[in-house]
């Protein structure tokens, strides 16, 4: 028998001298377990592998000058966007437990903080990097290989593995849900061996890093001045967008097509996109497009070569696509070009039902939007070349009720507010086509749609914790803008009677413009781009000063208008009032003409009862 002095008992293991390697080069204290407890906190990848050297001098391999990386060399100042005079967003980045964070299309449950979650270090993550740690050494990647032959370029600079596993980890807490694309394991591995990594791989990587920053706006939420100092270097999503751009210069993705190429073009759309560049975004998109048919993802049978996993991860690639350029093409009025011809993810065979049951209620919503609707609208909607499409069919299947019991919130906010989205888009369409010449009344939707829809959505809002609406990008600023402005058109184009009327309702439409500009003042830390244009509709509406702005409204925002206490306010209801059927139709005298895009002209003598859409349908949210 073994003596009790041959295994000592586990307490009197003395930990190691050596700090972990992801400690050791942040130069912090490390307490040197395994995992430490810096790592644990950050979700990062805990070793033991370096090998430390003695100090002093030694011989050193002198390595050719390597170009001058494009991250490091270019000036701050001109690297920026959006506000970035904000702290850390409180909203986002909340307390221990204090709000679950699910996924826009898709997403399980799981909270975006934990109880040993500490904001400082996760910024360090990002901040605490020198600038020769941004970038592998020259010799860590001289044995990389290129897209079609194997081969890197060689001395090639890349990202560390700390700043992409920073990255990484974000993502997979809080945009997997919504863009469920990619393996963990496989990429976390990936952020750890650097030096194996394919031209093509990594640049996908980068892009995957670019579009995470971007997307959840760091740079608005980090002040430089708070986390900088001497020696430090934080890089901002230009940055890294600018990097992941060079890293896809260096392979070619027509030489090789595959999901890698396909994904790294997707990414590069959502930065481009969350910064506002459509021409750009346009581009990536409609190479990502091209891709699907390219790998024969749009066909059925293509799926039977792969294995069951793999096949449903494919699967999830085209549908992303789908909902994504169905969206975007929606709102830049652009033909599309994928179809629902395969089949669905399955949920019960899934990994995560119920990020799989999320998302093809998303998918499902997309599917109402024929594609004949939308070459209708790229055609210029009106022109005699193409049949409009069945608005009033569209509307129809769009307001029915869904089943989102178990759908954790932020898949519900962004099932729901899309929802309500796709009806505002529908309704403006209706409004443009009645002005054309022998237009069809079963094609006009009820004129005060927009408001119906604005109680929906301030009711999903009013209910959703702040970074759980912020974690969608700028796709929910534009969809919430969207639906003010058609409150706001809608508002301004009734007569005194009718707007009297629904000034008296519970929620009229000064306390929906007034929730909506709010929303919009604080969405991911800063207020939206689309503010000002906003509020600049919605002054004659609010009652305000022709002179205010977006400066001296902003101290406004917190006290509601005078008038009723909207349901939002209220801790006491958490439910909207819905208008119901027994409201009055504002009577034809009490319209005017709609000013701008959207208008109603007078030759229109009939706008159909609202009661032919089941106002309580349109509402209804899951309880």
């Amino acid at each position: 028998m073994d003596s009790p002095s041959d295994t000592p008992p586990k307490s009197e293991q003395k930990p190691g001298k050596q700090a972990c390697d992801n400690c050791r080069r942040r130069k912090i204290k490390c307490s040197r377990e395994l995992p430490c407890d810096k790592c644990s906190r950050l979700l990062l990848s805990c070793s033991y592998s370096d090998v430390l050297r003695r100090k002093g001098p030694k011989f050193r391999t002198l390595y050719p000058l390597a170009p001058i990386h494009p991250l490091i060399s270019r000036p701050r100042d001109t690297l920026h966007y959006g506000p970035r005079q904000h702290t850390l967003d409180k909203d986002f980045l909340p307390e221990a437990g204090s709000y679950p964070i699910g996924a826009s299309p898709t997403s399980p449950p799981f909270s975006v903080v934990d109880a040993q979650f500490n904001s400082q270090e996760f910024l360090d993550s990002f901040t605490r990097l020198a600038p020769p740690e941004l970038v592998s050494s020259p010799d860590s990647t001289n044995s990389m290989s290129d897209s079609g032959t194997g081969q890197c370029s060689p001395f090639s600079r890349r990202l560390s593995s700390p700043v992409l596993l920073a990255h990484v980890n974000v993502y997979f807490k809080y945009l997997f849900p919504i863009m469920p694309v990619v393996r963990k394991d496989e990429i976390q591995a990936d952020c750890h061996q650097l030096e194996r990594l394919s031209s093509r791989r990594y640049a996908f990587l980068a892009s995957l890093c670019a579009a995470t920053h971007i997307q959840l706006k760091f740079d608005g939420a980090m002040d430089p001045s708070s986390f900088n100092t001497e020696g430090q270097y934080m890089m901002s999503g230009e940055e890294l967008l600018a990097e992941a751009v060079r890293a896809r210069k260096e392979c070619d993705p027509v030489d090789e097509v595959s999901i890698e190429s396909l994904l790294t073009s997707f990414f590069l759309f959502a930065c481009y996109g969350n910064l506002d560049k459509q021409e750009q975004a346009w581009f990536y998109l409609c190479q990502a497009t091209s891709m699907i048919f390219t790998l024969g993802l749009h066909r059925e049978v293509t799926y039977s070569e792969f294995g069951p996993e793999e096949a449903e991860e494919k699967r999830r690639v085209f549908w992303l696509l789908f909902i994504t350029e169905r969206g975007y093409s929606l709102q830049q009025s652009k033909p599309v070009m994928l179809r629902n011809s395969i089949h669905k993810p399955q949920v019960l065979r899934s990994d995560d039902p119920i990020l799989t049951y999320g998302f093809i209620n998303l998918i499902n919503l997309f599917e109402k939007l024929t594609p004949n609707l939308y070459d209708w609208i790229s055609a210029g909607g009106g022109d005699g070349f193409s049949e409009m499409p069945p608005i009033s069919s569209i509307q129809s299947s769009l307001c029915k009720p869904m089943s989102l019991d178990g759908v954790v919130e932020i898949q519900r906010i962004d099932i729901l507010v899309t929802q309500q989205w796709l009806q505002v888009m529908i309704w403006k369409l209706s409004m443009a086509h009645a002005s054309q010449p022998g237009s069809r009344e079963d094609a006009v939707l009820p004129f005060h749609l927009p408001l119906l829809v604005g109680k929906a959505v301030m009711d999903v809002l009013s209910a959703a914790s702040q970074g759980s609406v912020d974690a969608h990008g700028i796709g929910m600023e534009q969809k919430l803008f969207d639906i003010g402005m058609a409150v706001a058109d809608v508002t301004r184009s009734l007569g005194s009677k009718a707007s009297h009327h629904l000034a008296e309702s519970p929620v009229g439409p000064r306390e929906l413009l007034w929730g909506l500009l709010s929303t919009l003042s604080r969405i991911r830390g800063s207020p939206s781009y689309l503010f000002p244009t906003l509020l600049n509709r919605s002054k004659t509406i609010l009652g305000l000063d022709c002179s205010i702005n977006m400066s001296n409204f902003l101290p406004l925002i917190t006290a509601p208008p005078s008038g009723p206490t909207p349901s939002w306010r209220d801790e006491s209801q958490s439910r909207w009032d819905l208008l119901t059927a027994a409201d009055p139709e504002p009577e034809e005298s009490d319209r005017v003409p709609i000013p701008v895009s959207v208008s109603v002209p007078a030759s229109v003598s009939h706008i159909p009862s609202p009661l032919a859409f089941h106002d309580t349908h349109l509402l209804r949210a899951p309880r």
